[in-house]
């Protein structure tokens, strides 16, 4: 049976309205007005689907299918999801045609009469992206046991913390380890690639081999404010030339390596007037690779590097780990049985690596985990052009609610 697409589509355009600007981007942050309006209208989406819909302790919204009888009593649920935050002016399918397309699948599954034999689990993961609080992927953490108290206390650009704003929503994030699950079947996510490797390539269906572990920084090189006019060049302690070598050193270690990535996303310099030395920056660094001995190498050897720009450039320079996700691989046996469906289907299909992080990643070691990627339009993402095709998005439920099959009947 297929699934419904312009039921798929619908929602996915319906979703897209909430958070929506002037320019056509979607801006969807976790825990404000929007964020609840796009929770009351997922759990609608949800109840016509047939499922239970539950809230847990981090907002997670869990939509449970539990096969009739009560034989499955005590099993262990396969999840399938994702989120449905965005990014500051970001678009309508990053997470939301994970979220949509599991409620899709599923709901195929029980309008052509299919009974699981183990429960499954539909999961609207809370604020995955983390650009609101700088904490991502609190709910995923949460159900896998692996968030850190330490997270709540960051705080958005208002000073509010990532804490106080879920008790503001009415969550007790005090209570978080009630949300973990302790026996997990698989984990599947349907997501876009947010890349142009399937579209460059002529693949309607990406099998993920594995996701990328990433290290999040904030490094701070600390000088001495001056005069910028009276202060020789000789006699200055100025961050903003170490700030610049340790970027392109950063840069330069990761283009060295294969399937490495190293970004500086945010800068902040002190006191910031065009007359006065900087007397301090502060920016981010976020780094990510297949293989995590990469991230390890490259750290290593800016701590080296750092120790001379500190001489060098008379600065001292402090560099903070806020997150840290090792890679994780996707299971073999379900990346095999996903190139049978697409062949069974006639999908054009490849494996390929995640450079991206997803709520996924957070299973890895807890049970097989499986992510299935369609193509992005022009590979944007991230950004109001982000688009991938009605027929894509089709394709990507289609094998989606194959592998639920798959994996539920035994």
């Amino acid at each position: 049976m297929k699934i419904n697409t312009k039921r798929l589509w619908d929602h996915i355009m319906e979703l897209g309205k909430i958070g929506s600007g002037a320019d056509g981007s979607v801006t969807r942050f976790p825990f404000t007005p929007e964020d609840k309006s796009a929770e009351k209208l997922i759990c609608r989406y949800m109840e016509e689907a047939g499922l239970d819909v539950e809230r847990d302790g981090a907002g997670n919204l869990i939509g449970k299918w539990t096969p009739a009888g009560g034989g499955a009593a005590g099993q262990p649920p396969v999840m399938t999801g994702s989120h449905y935050d965005t990014v500051l002016q970001g678009g309508k399918f990053d997470g939301c045609l994970g979220v949509l397309g599991a409620i899709e699948a599923v709901q195929t599954l029980r309008e052509e009469g299919y009974e699981p034999k183990v429960p499954v689990w539909v999961i609207g993961f809370k604020d995955e992206e983390g650009n609101r609080f700088g904490y991502g992927m609190i709910g995923s953490k949460a159900i896998c046991g692996r968030a850190l108290p330490e997270g709540l206390i960051s705080a958005d650009a208002d000073g509010i913390s990532l804490g106080d704003a879920m008790r503001a929503y009415g969550l007790s994030p005090d209570s978080l380890d009630t949300c973990r699950v302790d026996r997990i079947k698989a984990m599947l996510e349907l997501h876009i690639e947010q890349g142009q490797v399937l579209e460059k390539n002529g693949s309607q269906i990406g099998i993920v081999e594995g996701i990328a572990g990433l290290e999040r920084y904030t490094v701070t090189i600390t000088g001495s404010s001056a005069h910028a006019g009276a202060t020789p060049m000789s006699e200055r302690s100025d961050p903003v030339p170490a700030m610049s070598r340790w970027i392109l050193k950063a840069t330069e270690l990761a283009k060295e390596r294969k399937d490495c990535v190293a970004t500086v996303g945010r800068i902040k310099v002190l006191p910031g007037t065009c007359n006065i030395i900087c007397g301090e920056t502060e920016f981010s660094l976020d780094i990510r690779s297949v293989r995590d001995e990469d991230i390890r190498d490259i750290m290593e050897e800016m701590s080296r590097y750092e120790k001379l720009l500190e001489e060098q450039e008379r600065v001292s320079i402090k560099r903070a780990l806020d997150q840290s996700l090792p890679g994780v691989p996707c299971d073999s046996g379900l990346k095999e049985r996903m190139e049978q469906i697409c062949d069974q289907y006639g999908y054009a299909h490849r494996r390929l690596m995640s450079g991206a992080g997803h709520d996924s990643m957070n299973f890895g070691g807890l049970c097989p985990v499986s992510m299935i990627f369609v193509p992005s339009q022009g590979g944007y993402s991230h950004r109001k052009e982000e688009f991938t095709s009605m027929e894509d998005c089709e394709a990507g439920t289609q094998v989606l609610m194959e592998m639920i099959r798959e994996i539920t009947s035994r």
